[in-house]
Formats: structure tokens, sequence, C-alpha cells
């Protein structure tokens, strides 16, 4: 039997936040890797949620597009997940072609751990499946039956 994949997405992000929050303690590793690791974990956790209510996605690294996905099918999620789509060129473009001039402003590695806790936070909420409705308690028995005052004595 196959794994579930939004379980799959949910563990592997939670793999990435750990590294992320290792990575982002540490100043001599990049802002890019801290930007890649934390965009690849808050990706993963909006694919688990789709793959969990059966939204198809293209492979995507575009937080932005993931993002609508989650509005055109009325998926609440936190905001900080919006805000977070600045951290998509981290997965592609700064990581294999684009360097950013120096002068542009530095990863905010706490604010991205930040999104990256709050999105695990809702993809956990999102999959727990919901609590089944309490059972009914069972019906009392009905009353012994009643014998009318002519009755004779048993």
């Amino acid at each position: 039997m196959l794994p579930d994949p939004s379980s799959v997405l949910l563990r592997k992000a939670h793999d990435d936040e750990r590294l992320a929050a290792l990575a982002a303690a540490d100043t001599q590793i990049t802002d890019e890797q801290v930007g890649f690791l934390a965009q690849q974990a808050i990706e993963k956790t909006i694919k688990a949620v789709l793959s969990a209510r059966g939204v198809t996605y293209r492979r995507t690294h575009d937080l932005a597009e993931l993002v609508d996905l989650l509005t055109d099918n009325e998926i609440p999620f936190p905001s900080g997940l919006a805000a977070a789509v600045v951290l998509t060129p981290f997965a592609a473009e700064m990581r294999y072609d684009y360097l950013p001039p120096e002068a542009e402003s530095p990863l905010n590695r706490e604010q991205a751990l930040g999104w990256v806790r709050a999105a695990i936070e809702w993809a956990e909420q999102s999959l727990v499946p919901p609590s089944p409705a309490p059972t009914p308690p069972p019906a009392p028995p009905p009353p012994p039956a009643q014998c009318p005052p002519d009755c004779p004595p048993r």
C-alpha cells in the first residue's frame, strides 16, 4: 500500500523546517540556503493540503500559484502564506541562475521561519480528519405493560 501523499509531504515539510531552523542560526550559511529550505517547507505544506483535498496541482515551486489554487478552491489559509510568496525566487532563480545584487535587503530569517511554522501548523490542522459525530445513546426500553385494575395477579 502506498503512503498517503499529504502525510509524506507534511513529514518532508517538517524535515525542511528543522533544517531551516538550524541553518538560520548559523551566520556562515547563506540567506539563499535558508530561503530555499523555508520555501521548500511552505511549498510542501500547501501541496499536502491540496493533495488531501483532491486538488490537482502542477509541478511548480511558485508559491503564488499554489496560494491561488487554495483561493480558487475556497480552502482557508493563514495570511502569512500569501506574504511568503516572496520566498519563491529562493526555489530556483537564486539557487541556480540569479544572484541578487548586494544592495538587496537580506532575508529576514526569523520571519521566514515564522511563515514556515505557521504553514506547518495550518497544514496539520487541515489534515486532521473530522471527528465522527457522537453516537446518540440507545433509546430507553419501553416501560413494562400495566395490568388493568381487574387483572388477575401473576
